[in-house]
């Protein structure tokens, strides 16, 4: 598994520029579904594309992220699952140290949410073009999952819709 310190890439790196108007592909039961053997599934948008890095040719593979890009404005989505948490840590405290262990950016706020029908962090950064990045920090059983998005972007609409159906398959 990756080092933790390492193991997220920045917010920033994903945000890229939007350019033109969010999908109007709303109607969520059009939606494709992706599961990812470590566990989750989430809905994309039909003319969203899946994809991981380039040396991994499967993004369901379990120990690699998996990013949904909007085409039209080149804005995604990641997903990546990190270390498991040990059985001595709670929730609290393990989350606490992974976001510190993964963010680069300042912290412009966190809160207590449910993603998935588990307790998450999501914490809110700011990089360094004035955007801010919306990150959650979930464990389901031992396994530890990070959700990334924008906000305030064209897509962060069907972002909250994309989050909405992400759940945990096993």
């Amino acid at each position: 598994m990756k080092n933790l310190s390492v193991a997220i890439v920045t917010c920033m790196l994903f945000s890229m520029a939007a350019v033109g108007q969010s999908d109007k592909a709303d109607d969520v039961s059009r939606w494709k579904t992706f599961s990812n053997r470590a566990g989750w599934s989430i809905k994309y948008p039909p003319n969203w594309k899946v994809y991981s890095c380039h040396s991994c040719p499967d993004p369901t593979d379990p120990n690699v992220f998996v990013a949904f890009d909007n085409p039209k404005t080149e804005e995604i989505v990641m997903i990546q699952h990190f270390k498991d948490k040990p059985s001595d840590q709670s929730i609290e405290r393990w989350l606490d140290h992974i976001k510190m262990a993964t963010n680069l950016n300042p912290k412009v706020g966190e809160e207590w949410v449910t993603l998935g029908g588990a307790r998450s962090l999501k914490v809110v950064t700011s990089n360094h073009d004035s955007t801010e990045c919306e990150n959650f920090y979930v464990v389901h059983g031992s396994k530890t999952f990070a959700v990334q998005i924008d906000r305030g972007t064209p897509s962060y609409q069907l972002y909250q819709q994309m989050l909405s159906t992400f759940k945990f398959t096993n």
